[in-house]
């Protein structure tokens, strides 16, 4: 299917006299697969009868995209599978599939990495008790990640890093939970603990660790409870054990100006973290991006700029210091990306994509339509700034018939068709 070009550029909500040039504008959304049931139609792109549900999907600076697919039709079987589908500019497919062992369930994470490389990075387990890590080489190969010596019980949040190291959150023991990562090159494969809770050290200052994090440097960001579960830091764990304090909320901190931070987040390569949370002093829910050693910079906060909610979704965060998250103002619901200067709607409901059926509309095909989710997951951005996400869909005009939920990407462009970086625009 040829590329998309909406005909509408994104809204620019606050522009001031200065415009950063790194914040590029959006218009251009593409279609890469899209799931319906098949009493509606195959869907595209992706086995028929093929399902995903509360999804995030990658992407990364080539342009490759990956995402779990969750029911994969298994032919001539009762039974189905999971598995994970790459590709890019709408042209790919299921690259591994993880069939189901003597009518037992096999299923997938609802989220995966993708680095730079084209490595991708995913959590299976079978029957929800054996949980392993799996990695797809950009040859096509895929395999086991070996976490020896570490041996969880259940698995999480997988990412990858540039070198194709993994981390992921485990649990171990009676429900104690670690943040861990693998050695790049060892041999024997190796993996060690970065951080680990008081139920599975009894010395360690943490009483629980939320969804983490890791950046393509193997440091992983998490928000910590401190002595007490009323107590929340944010910080960064590096691989041997040191970590380094970039927020606390208000109970931690009687001067913090946040009241509290929600449980998931993201961190790039310079230590920058990305995270949603509540301001203190009835401040209301607000976006920011924080650093060790560095005034806190306010993405966004609802009540500005038209912004009437910020979704319960973790953020997503570039290497440029670009913030997309998903929320909502008087039009509907929407990602936003924002550099701290000016905050752009991305992507939002009614917004126009070609797919295989022909010109659709993000939406959903119910009487009310406006009172039920568009997006599904998180979004994701790469460091061009092009964002990834999974909508449903419907016809143009007809919010009656159902088209199923597809993943987009809203390819990012500057005036000039080159990014602040010096890339040329993704065409």
């Amino acid at each position: 299917m040829p590329s998309t070009r909406a005909a509408l550029l994104a809204l620019v909500l606050l522009l001031p006299p200065a415009a950063s040039a790194q914040l590029p504008a959006y218009g251009d959304y593409e279609l890469q697969a899209r799931s319906n049931l098949l009493v509606n139609d195959n869907g595209w792109n992706l086995p028929p009868g093929s399902s995903f549900n509360s999804i995030s999907a990658a992407i990364n600076d080539a342009g490759w995209v990956a995402f779990p697919v969750q029911v994969v039709p298994v032919a001539g079987q009762a039974g189905s599978s999971a598995g994970v589908w790459k590709g890019r500019h709408g042209v790919g497919e299921i690259v591994v599939r993880h069939d189901p062992v003597g009518g037992g369930e096999v299923s997938v994470s609802d989220k995966v990495s993708i680095n730079a490389a084209g490595q991708v990075a995913w959590i299976m387990n079978r029957d929800f008790s054996s949980y392993a890590i799996w990695r797809l080489e950009p040859d096509g190969s895929a395999a086991q990640v070996n976490l020896f010596p570490l041996t969880p019980a259940w698995l999480s949040n997988v990412d990858l890093d540039a070198a194709g190291a993994v981390g992921f959150q485990g649990r171990f023991g009676s429900n104690g939970r670690a943040l861990a990562s693998t050695v790049p090159g060892a041999n024997p494969p190796d993996s060690v603990m970065h951080v680990a809770d008081s139920t599975l050290n009894p010395g360690s200052p943490y009483v629980f660790i939320y969804s983490p994090a890791m950046n393509g440097e193997r440091v992983i960001a998490a928000k910590v409870n401190v002595d007490t579960t009323s107590q929340a830091e944010i910080r960064l764990f590096a691989a041997d054990g040191a970590s380094t304090l970039i927020a606390r909320d208000r109970a931690s901190d009687p001067a913090s100006p946040f009241q509290g931070f929600d449980n998931g987040l993201d961190v790039n390569d310079s230590g920058q973290v990305a995270v949603a949370l509540a301001l203190a002093d009835g401040g209301g829910r607000a976006v920011y991006r924080l650093q060790a050693g560095a005034d806190p910079v306010r993405i966004a906060r609802v009540g500005d700029d038209g912004l009437l909610a910020i979704d319960f979704f973790a953020p997503a965060l570039n290497n440029h210091g670009l913030v997309a998250f998903r929320g909502r103002d008087a039009n509907g619901q929407a990602v936003f990306v924002g550099d701290g200067t000016r905050l752009v709607r991305v992507i939002a409901r009614g917004d126009l994509v070609d797919t295989d059926l022909g010109p659709g509309q993000l939406g959903q095909h119910i009487d009310n339509p406006t009172s039920w989710p568009v997006f599904s997951g998180a979004p994701g951005i790469n460091d061009h700034g092009d964002v990834v996400v999974v909508a449903g869909l419907h016809p143009e005009g007809n919010t009656q018939v159902e088209w199923g939920t597809g993943v987009i990407v809203a390819w990012a462009a500057q005036a000039d068709g080159i990014f602040a970086d010096g890339f040329e625009a993704v065409p």
